[in-house]
């Protein structure tokens, strides 16, 4: 009987072995799945499923195996002992791959729930993700509008014409363009290291007392005019515009301020103005200097007729001559003052016409307490269209005010200078006098207009220089120096000069 259970014994215990290598390759192979996706469930369940065939496999195969070496060993009683064991382990193993196989469709009702959340998960993150792309490209689209809109804020204030001051809640300043360093003479560095304010460039009390008043009252101001004085201690006319800006929550109050040069428009309204009324008086000074001048002649000429004939009259007659004499100059002077440009136009060498106004004037007895320094331009010749006398007359009236004016300076310095300015030529007198009063300034060109005693002025000289100045095309003007005296400044038309040295 042995021979022939051989082959069947064989037969099991290969084909035990044969379940233990399948079981163990089918487990190799379910993990190798696991790993390839750790989130599929039925790769799990296979995983289970494999393992608990395995255990079922091997304790099948090695009690098998088991029963035929205890068999032929003549060992039954043994295998009698350990067969409910393996039978055991048979059975849970077995209970064990049906248990797999029962929560297995629960578990795959709840992976299946699983990978749902997954996909709208994915689908919400993909709609996140969009909405990201275009939020960020919102964000970048906006932050090209604002540096754009800033750069355009910066270049405005910036290359601004006109002061743009950004001050705090103090009027301290924070903020100063180009133009305002132009107009102020400080730099910005300069400002905020000695902390300076709005009210330490505007010259008067009374008118930075209005405009803070008015910004705190109502917190701008329109078009304030007042005087402002930059580094050079010149002043200069401004208009002023401003108002209080709180900014953002959180930020500080600020005040914005725009600030208008209107210096030269002043000057040239001023300019008009004068002309205007200098036109009016010369056609009224015409008239009457004509119609008293024939008198006057006839009243000299008689004056000096009986002067010829001794009597006890000729004192009165000669203090007669001599204000006659001093009525005929101011009617000369109107005369002057009225002309209509009927003097002879020709080139005039400044500098010539200037050296011949200096010889004169050393000879006059006035000036031999007076320095006269001259200070002309050496580069070239200046020349101008003009005539020659008329122009003689401007300066000597202006050097023999200034010799009234530092008299009492024992000394006392006259300078006249010459200097070429791009395609004018300027002529200053200056002094070291008492200068011009301030409510003076405005009138010292006005016709009969005179700060000196009476009988040593007609008010006139002043008044026909300008009117000269005006005939040739140029510009006199007139200002203090600070504790310095007075300077007056001729600007005219320099006469162009071709390269064979004739002149245009």
């Amino acid at each position: 009987m042995i021979v022939p259970y051989l082959p069947m014994v064989a037969i099991d215990i290969i084909g035990s072995f044969a379940m233990v290598v399948f079981s163990l390759l089918c487990c190799y192979k379910a993990r190798i799945l696991r790993e390839t996706d750790q989130d599929n469930a039925l790769f799990l369940y296979l995983v289970w499923i494999s393992t608990g065939f395995m255990i079922f496999g091997v304790s099948r195969s090695f009690g098998h195996i088991l029963r035929q070496f205890l068999i032929l060993t003549s060992h039954t009683d043994t295998w009698q002992t350990i067969a409910a064991f393996s039978g055991s382990v048979n059975t849970v193993s077995f209970m064990l791959v049906s248990l797999i196989t029962l929560f297995f469709n629960q578990s795959w009702k709840i992976n299946e729930k699983i990978l749902t959340s997954r996909k709208k998960l994915e689908a919400a993150h993909g709609q996140l993700l969009s909405l990201n792309q275009t939020l960020e490209q919102k964000v970048v689209e906006r932050t090209e509008m604002l540096t754009s809109s800033e750069h355009k804020a910066r270049r405005i204030f910036e290359y601004s014409l006109d002061t743009i001051l950004v001050t705090d809640a103090h009027f301290k300043i924070q903020e100063i363009n180009n133009a305002g360093i132009t107009l102020t003479g400080y730099k910005k560095e300069q400002m905020l290291e000695q902390n300076m304010g709005l009210m330490d460039f505007i010259v008067y009390a009374p008118d930075w007392e209005h405009i803070s008043t008015q910004l705190t009252t109502n917190e701008y101001v329109l078009n304030e005019e007042c005087d402002i004085l930059n580094s050079d201690n010149m002043k200069i006319r401004v208009i002023i515009t401003g108002g209080v800006d709180y900014g953002a929550f959180g930020c500080a109050k600020t005040f914005h301020f725009i600030i208008k040069d209107i210096n030269e428009k002043k000057q040239m309204a001023q300019q008009i103005a004068q002309a205007d009324k200098l036109a009016a008086l010369g056609e009224l000074s015409a008239g009457v200097a004509h119609e008293i001048n024939n008198p006057l002649g006839i009243i000299l000429g008689y004056t000096q007729l009986m002067l010829k004939e001794k009597s006890e009259f000729d004192e009165d007659l000669k203090t007669i001559e001599k204000h006659v004499k001093n009525c005929r100059e101011v009617v000369s002077n109107l005369l002057s003052f009225s002309r209509k440009g009927s003097g002879e136009m020709g080139n005039v060498d400044i500098h010539k016409m200037l050296d011949g106004v200096i010889n004169f004037l050393k000879k006059h007895s006035d000036f031999r307490k007076v320095q006269i320094q001259l200070n002309l331009w050496e580069n070239e010749s200046l020349w101008v269209k003009g005539n020659a006398q008329e122009l003689t007359q401007v300066i000597l009236n202006l050097m023999i005010n200034a010799c009234h004016a530092v008299n009492d300076n024992p000394k006392g310095v006259i300078e006249l200078i010459t200097r070429k300015e791009a395609s004018h030529v300027l002529i200053l007198v200056k002094d070291n006098g008492t200068g011009i009063q301030k409510q003076h300034l405005s009138r010292i060109f006005d016709p009969f207009f005179t700060t000196k005693p009476v009988g040593q002025g007609t008010g006139l000289g002043l008044s026909v220089g300008y009117g000269i100045i005006r005939r040739h095309q140029g510009e006199i003007m007139a200002e203090n120096r600070q504790g310095e005296g007075a300077k007056f400044t001729i600007r005219l038309p320099l006469l162009n000069t071709n390269s064979n040295g004739s002149k245009q």
